[in-house]
């Protein structure tokens, strides 16, 4: 994917340890390395990093990148599904196969069991929002399992920037529907003795702006952290090769292990994709469901 990093060794022009350079290169595409450019050297290390986060040099890294095909993918899919569902009913076909099961399947799962169980009849109409976000999560999770694929939701750009539409938008609910004084005043548990209630206003307060935060941290980190795992274990299974090559036996036992570990990483990923998506929308529901029934609190 990229060119391998080496540096002058100390007191020497020897090439660096190859475990340190394949650790380097890891940390770095997992990080903001630009789709086009050099890598940089452990000499110039911010070479390439300062531009990806200079908005008068902006440039598409791995994870921006991968955020376009799973939006496409995203829209095919439904677009496909649509399509099998108007054949369907041309047809005189009551049961859905294929694309259309699949999506069906995805939707009758947020709409009823997220939307509606958590928030209540109320809750159908915000499905269109907490959809569309939980389905754009999940093709992101799930792409990102895709070699050479990384997931646009490993990194906090994202991640964050959906928690803020989530915090902006529950909010926005709550406040349309309660009003900003009724609003304000759920944010104190009733039956708050008097001189307690300034404190449990101030904690309120701090708790709702603490969600964004915790919400885009929990799904970048969970996510982020997959693919660094991944790609330790795919180091240690490279360099196991390379030593085996050079007669180093002891490497029969990493090499097998290393490549179990991988293995059992990636069905976890799978898992964590679908289970991180669901969490998400999830919450997002259960605030949505807060703001909406702000008054009775």
């Amino acid at each position: 994917m990229s060119e391998a990093v080496t540096t002058p060794a100390e007191g020497g022009g020897e090439e660096a340890n190859p475990l340190s350079s394949a650790i380097d290169v890891l940390n770095h595409e997992l990080s903001v390395l630009p789709l086009s450019g050099k890598l940089a050297t452990t000499e110039q290390p911010m070479d390439r990093i300062g531009p990806s986060y200079s908005l008068a040099n902006f440039t598409l890294t791995n994870y921006t990148f991968w955020l376009i095909p799973a939006v496409l993918f995203v829209a095919i899919f439904f677009v496909w599904a649509r399509t099998q569902a108007k054949v369907a009913l041309e047809k005189g076909s009551l049961v859905p196969r294929g694309v259309l099961n699949v999506a069906e399947a995805g939707v009758s799962l947020v709409r009823d069991s997220i939307c509606t169980d958590v928030m209540g009849p109320e809750g159908r109409k915000y499905f269109p929002f907490v959809g569309t976000m939980f389905f754009f999560v999940l093709f992101n999770n799930l792409l990102g399992n895709i070699v050479p694929a990384l997931p646009g939701t490993g990194t906090v750009g994202t991640t964050f920037m959906w928690a803020l539409i989530v915090f902006f938008t529950y909010n926005g609910i709550g406040i349309k529907k309660n009003g900003l004084g009724r609003y304000m005043k759920s944010f104190i548990p009733s039956g708050t003795p008097g001189w307690l209630k300034p404190f449990m206003f101030v904690l309120e307060i701090i708790s709702h702006f603490l969600r964004p935060i915790t919400l885009g941290v929990r799904l970048y980190a969970n996510m982020y952290a997959g693919h660094i795992m991944l790609g330790v274990f795919t180091i240690f299974c490279a360099l196991a090769i390379e030593s085996f090559r050079e007669g180093i036996s002891a490497n029969i036992i990493v090499l097998p292990l290393s490549f179990l570990m991988s293995v059992i990483l990636r069905a976890f990923e799978l898992f964590v994709a679908v289970l991180q998506a669901y969490i998400f929308a999830i919450l997002t529901a259960v605030y949505i469901s807060g703001a909406l029934h702000a008054s009775e609190h």
